[in-house]
């Protein structure tokens, strides 16, 4: 399971042990005697609702902050209208994504590109296992990140992913789509099948909303002097993250479109929320399609495939995410 999971629990320890607990204890009893009876003495407060704060929270804490901070702003509408059903997406009262409800036709006329991905099963085998849960690894190995060089950076990328895949089960929820194995016997999945909608994939969000924050960051950095290189590789690392889950048999190519589409508004929106100005957001509307998925078309042919832009806005910085966007631009790559 991708996104939801990924800070809970981040630098809390939880219980100790009960030797260790019952040793602090009789610790504690043994050095009490030492110190003076008396009041404590008054501390300096903190300051008050301050993100020079941030930094002495947990991990974890500073997560559910970054996820309120962008949920607070979402709005979202299941349309039912003239035979045409959809989830409708906004941000700050903008519309940012609608994603149109496939067909039963169109869904059955997609199980046989689900069929013949198969064949790639064998080659990709540990590529679909290692990414189940989101596949930072692979990133890191395109950017030559280190966790404990870029600790902000990827924090970053965990609190993208996260975002991306509460938004993504919005948008499954509404749109219920079963998934190619319900559809198509003779699919035969070789992960298991989760447990919710199929339509969008909440990896392909996740990759892409993540794929578009990184690539303004390393822009930002200024210090590789192969930086179209490694951006053309993380569109390829998107793509293929997407693929990748209609390889294992458990993804039409459709949700990697809708996928894609919701994922880089996300990650627009999070670069506005940061801060980094001058990223318009464009209002996306995806009409599904039976096409298989690349990332060449979703970038240069999408009008022709059923993504259309609607409008762009743009909207107001936020200090968590704006925090979190200042400390991964002094992690900058000198190389």
């Amino acid at each position: 399971m991708t996104g939801i999971g990924g800070f809970l629990g981040a630098q809390d320890p939880g219980g100790y042990s009960a030797v260790t607990t019952h040793g602090l204890q009789t610790t504690a009893e043994g050095l009490l005697h030492l110190t003076p009876p008396g009041a404590a003495i008054s501390g300096t407060p903190l300051s008050f609702n301050d993100t020079a704060n941030n930094s002495r929270w947990a991990t974890w804490v500073r997560g559910s902050l970054y996820l309120s901070e962008f949920l607070s702003r979402v709005s979202y509408e299941p349309k039912d209208t003239n035979s045409v059903r959809s989830i409708a997406l906004s941000f700050d009262n903008h519309d940012l994504v609608e994603l149109l409800l496939p067909s039963d036709a169109l869904l059955a006329e997609q199980c046989s590109h689900v069929r013949d991905y198969a064949d790639l099963r064998g080659d990709r085998g540990a590529e679909i296992v290692s990414q189940l849960g989101f596949p930072t690894e692979y990133f890191s190995m395109i950017l030559g990140m280190h966790v404990a060089q870029h600790k902000s950076t990827v924090e970053l990328i965990t609190a993208t992913q996260v975002v991306a895949a509460h938004m993504a089960m919005i948008a499954k929820h509404a749109l219920a789509v079963r998934r190619p194995d319900q559809i198509d016997g003779r699919i035969l999945p070789m992960i298991p099948t989760p447990g919710h909608g199929s339509f969008p994939s909440a990896h392909a969000t996740e990759a892409y909303a993540v794929l578009t924050v990184l690539e303004a960051l390393a822009t930002s950095w200024g210090g590789f002097e192969d930086l179209d290189n490694r951006i053309v590789m993380m569109r390829g690392l998107a793509e293929r993250i997407a693929v990748n889950r209609t390889v294992a048999g458990v993804h039409y190519p459709i949700d990697s479109w809708a996928g894609a589409t919701l994922g880089t508004a996300i990650g627009k929106i999070i670069l506005n929320l940061a801060g980094h100005t001058g990223v318009p957001v464009e209002e996306l509307r995806y009409e599904p399609q039976n096409q298989d998925f690349s990332d060449f078309d979703f970038s240069q042919n999408g009008g022709t495939m059923g993504l259309h832009s609607c409008g762009q806005f743009q909207t107001s910085a936020a200090p968590h995410f704006s925090w979190l966007w200042d400390n991964a631009l002094t992690e900058t790559q000198k190389v």
